[in-house]
């Protein structure tokens, strides 16, 4: 029997799905008005959920780690704007994570706009813009996050 007619258990579906990528590529972000440069960029198509999810990762002297993740679904058209405060219906996700010795939070952007600008599957290209404020923090405080990516797998 080859390869392609074995049918693989739930638990081997698992764990070849999702795989995430190292990215590369340009993820310019400013987080409350302040330059932060994300060293980690990770990509993944997550056939299941029907999601693309890009994952931002910047560690700060290795003791405050900033996390942005964005997610929306694979059927986003180039050129497409989606408004953050509908993420209910458009299923669209941004969150901002902050973790530290002293503090730990994940907050969604729950307001603001990510446009698509290009999206192509098989090597994972997307590149775009986000203009966007959390909710609260634990702490009380909005985040405005501004991000300009274009990042390939």
């Amino acid at each position: 029997m080859s390869v392609q007619a074995q049918q693989l258990s739930p638990a081997q579906q698992k764990a070849l799905y999702p795989k995430a990528l190292s990215a590369t590529g340009t993820f310019d972000a400013f987080i409350d008005t302040i330059s932060v440069h994300f060293q980690t960029l990770t990509l993944v198509h997550d056939h299941d959920a029907a999601i693309y999810r890009l994952l931002a990762r910047h560690a700060d002297n290795a003791v405050t780690v900033e996390k942005i993740t964005i997610e929306l679904p694979d059927t986003i058209r180039n050129g497409q704007v989606l408004e953050l405060d509908k993420w209910q219906s458009n299923k669209v996700n941004v969150w901002y994570a902050v973790k530290s010795p002293t503090i730990h939070y994940v907050v969604r952007c729950s307001s603001g706009t990510l446009i698509i600008n290009n999206l192509e599957a098989g090597i994972i290209k997307i590149s775009g813009t986000l203009n966007g404020t959390t909710d609260e923090d634990v702490n009380g405080n909005p985040h405005t996050l501004e991000v300009g990516f274009d990042v390939t797998s």
